[in-house]
């Protein structure tokens, strides 16, 4: 029979602060209810065969730039996920992180399915803030932090909606 070790509960406390007070600090715009990607456009009268993906990227009161990425994906019912259309923007700066938050969103419109069939959309957001750095005169834009998003449903305040205030997660194009 071996003896097992024991450790002082007070002991392993203190390690457990130690270990919290030494790990930085995670920014705010990582958990942040201002980080959200929604489908604010679906296949409408007024916007047929299209899907309109808004996001919401939170500022940090610094004087980072924000930019974000928008991809459409859809479902591939063989492969029993989604998958990428090959429709993305480059990256769009959208603003200063000085902001509490902003939003931006982007469009894009595809051919109609064929009669009978229906295509499973969503949408795709990546984020990055980015600061300067280095040594004056040789200062360049680097990224910081990165983040993504799936689009869900339930936002409110979600601009630029058809109809207005519109938030889902899938977008069916029938």
């Amino acid at each position: 029979m071996t003896a097992m070790p024991t450790r002082s509960p007070t002991l392993l406390a203190l390690g457990v602060v130690l270990v919290g007070a030494l790990a930085p600090a995670a920014p705010a715009a990582a958990a942040s209810a201002d980080l959200w990607a929604t489908v604010n456009v679906c296949d409408t009268a007024t916007n047929p065969n299209t899907v309109g993906i808004r996001a919401s990227m939170p500022g940090n009161g610094t004087s980072q730039r924000m930019y974000m990425r928008f991809e459409v994906q859809f479902f591939d019912r063989r492969r029993n996920r989604f998958v990428a259309t090959g429709s993305s923007t480059r990256w769009l700066r959208v603003g200063t992180a000085r902001v509490r938050s902003v939003q931006s969103g982007f469009s894009f419109q595809f051919a109609p399915p064929p009669p009978g069939e229906q295509f499973v959309m969503r949408g795709r957001v990546d984020y990055r803030w980015k600061a300067r750095r280095g040594r004056r005169g040789h200062r360049r834009w680097v990224t910081v932090l990165k983040r993504k998003r799936y689009t869900r449903a339930g936002f409110l305040g979600v601009e630029g909606g058809d109809p207005p205030g519109r938030s889902e997660a899938l977008c069916i194009i029938r």
